[in-house]
């Protein structure tokens, strides 16, 4: 089975704005109580669900003083097995991985002391150029923010049951590489690097194989070492082979009024969208990446994160661009986050106001209008819920 893959952005905005049924504060009556609040949320979503026809749903609330302050799931890993899901299920993060690919390469410059706006190909060994621009350099943070004139238009979005057969470095020099296997004009936009911003999952993969290259450790060993291992996280992997039997959820597409069990699948692009993570486990992450760790779990400086979260891109360019980090939208607001959809997976993470903190929404179903607008909701009542348990 070979499926096509979908744009995180391009798929994730549409049709978020609709009436939902939110716990929400009103002004004019006394401020109720997280607990309330929890359990209010709690009874409300197995009939949403239902409406909007999700199999599993798994959500966090990463707080400034608490890693994990809520986590809960809702519905089945596996429907055939009836095996439930919990908050400890990994799930299929699809583009919301790309926060930690960006966390590890922000995190290796500033320890190797290496600029963000350098040239890829100091950093790389092969050359990356816009062939329509061959003096202009990409810089690395171009990358990272969307703007580096990598097309993914010539990729497709291809992914296949199982891991990838074919290397990451493989994959970027076939197809950034002029005479590669996969080159074509479609690999690049028109306009110079640094003027147009265009979602790029080929970009993020080379943003990961930078990693790799300057760490000289395979990819997904330096994130397991370096971002994963350090807050305690043993059960996320950029690689099915890495999972036991069993463990992972079940992805699923609604078809013909019936659940529908999709493969588990991947694709080369690893860095773009492969690591599979339960919320419990993202929001260690997320809380570390806001830089609430010290110690040994301070995976990011204080001055590194604040890099990532600020606007790297023009507002003429793209409305709000950090480091990955990017404009949303829920049932009724717009949001910095990330969302990420794939072949049976559905997931939103955004922060609250002052980005101090998260909350996040795993699914195991692939994207409608109906679960995006379930989705949005939810991450709406999260934040509320974030609101009540500072």
């Amino acid at each position: 089975m070979i499926s096509t893959r979908r744009s995180l952005l391009k798929m994730g905005m549409a049709g978020l704005f609709m009436p939902h049924v939110q716990i929400a504060l009103a002004d004019d009556k006394p401020k109720p109580s997280f607990e309330s609040w929890r359990r209010d949320f709690e009874a409300s979503i197995p009939d949403r669900m239902k409406t909007a026809h999700v199999v599993g749903a798994s959500v966090a609330i990463t707080t400034k003083d608490n890693a994990t302050r809520y986590t809960a799931a809702f519905g089945f890993a596996d429907l055939g097995k009836q095996r439930k899901l919990t908050a400890d299920t990994p799930m299929h993060l699809a583009s919301v991985s790309k926060l930690f690919t960006v966390s590890a390469l922000v995190q290796l410059f500033e320890r190797k002391g290496y600029d963000l706006n350098g040239d890829v190909n100091d950093f790389i060994d092969f050359k990356v150029r816009n062939p329509r621009h061959p003096k202009l350099p990409i810089s690395v943070k171009q990358l990272v923010t969307h703007t580096s004139s990598i097309s993914d238009e010539g990729y497709g979005f291809v992914s296949f049951p199982g891991d990838p057969t074919q290397s990451l470095p493989d994959l970027l020099k076939g197809y950034l590489v002029e005479g590669g296997s996969a080159y074509s004009p479609k690999s690049f936009l028109k306009g110079k690097p640094g003027t147009k911003w265009d979602y790029s999952n080929i970009a993020i993969a080379l943003a990961g194989y930078i990693v790799q290259h300057v760490s000289k450790q395979e990819f997904p060993a330096y994130v397991a070492a370096n971002v994963l291992e350090p807050l305690g996280i043993r059960n996320a992997h950029w690689y099915l082979r890495d999972f036991a039997p069993d463990v992972l959820a079940t992805p699923y597409q609604y078809e013909k009024g019936e659940f529908v069990a999709l493969p588990q699948q991947g694709y080369p692009d690893v860095p773009a969208g492969m690591l599979r993570c339960s919320a419990s486990d993202l929001a260690k992450a997320l809380h570390a990446m806001l830089g609430q760790e010290t110690g040994s779990k301070a995976i990011l400086s204080q001055a590194a994160v604040r890099n990532m979260l600020r606007r790297q891109v023009d507002r003429k360019i793209y409305p709000y661009q950090g480091l990955c980090w990017t404009e949303e939208a829920t049932a009724t607001r717009k949001a910095v986050g990330h969302t990420g959809s794939d072949n049976g997976a559905l997931n939103m993470v955004v922060l609250s106001k002052d980005k101090s903190q998260a909350v996040a929404v795993l699914m195991n179903i692939d994207g409608t209008d109906e679960n995006r607008k379930f989705r949005a909701s939810v991450a709406d009542d999260l934040l509320v819920g974030a609101k009540l348990a500072r």
